[in-house]
């Protein structure tokens, strides 16, 4: 059954993007994520309110900046859809996993554990090949009018990296 939520959850967020790129004809792109939120927050409380769970939290600072940070991350991928093949928006979004591998090679070098890194070599060189990848399937094709739209992208996987990988290196502390 969970396989079958997966498949139904990739399916559903590429409809998205699709829907996403004809829709930025005519909406720019906060009102894109306006709409989104906003159907995302409805489904949301029907379904607290159905299971009868409240939405009080004790963290309310955190959740702010929480949703603050994913609606600007949110808009960032879409103004990268819009303005961008939809291939090449997709291939930068699929960059985020990436994006933490780097973070944690990165911030085990910040913190000063360079045996951690030697005997992660492997770890570092598949991140290296995996940018090299990634340079390879888009094999740079951005045009002039859209250098832009693909720094947002990669400012979005960016995003979304390290923010995945500040949580995992929070669970490894408290290991």
């Amino acid at each position: 059954m969970q396989a079958l939520w997966m498949v139904l959850a990739s399916l559903f967020f590429s409809v998205m993007s699709v829907c996403v790129k004809f829709a930025a004809e005519h909406f720019s792109t906060f009102e894109l994520v306006f709409y989104r939120g906003a159907i995302g927050t409805l489904l949301m409380v029907y379904a607290c309110q159905r299971k009868g769970i409240s939405l009080l939290t004790r963290v309310p600072r955190m959740h702010t900046w929480r949703a603050f940070t994913g609606v600007v991350s949110l808009a960032a991928w879409f103004y990268a859809i819009a303005y961008l093949p939809l291939a090449t928006a997709m291939t930068l979004n699929y960059m985020s996993g990436i994006w933490v591998a780097a973070f944690l090679v990165g911030a085990t070098l910040w913190k000063g554990h360079l045996l951690d890194v030697k005997r992660k070599l492997p770890v570092v060189l598949s991140v290296v090949i995996s940018f090299l990848g990634v340079v390879m399937i888009l094999r740079p094709t951005f045009e002039q009018n859209q250098v832009i739209a693909g720094l947002v992208g990669l400012r979005h996987d960016c995003r979304h990296g390290l923010h995945s990988s500040r949580r995992a290196w929070q669970r490894r502390r408290a290991c």
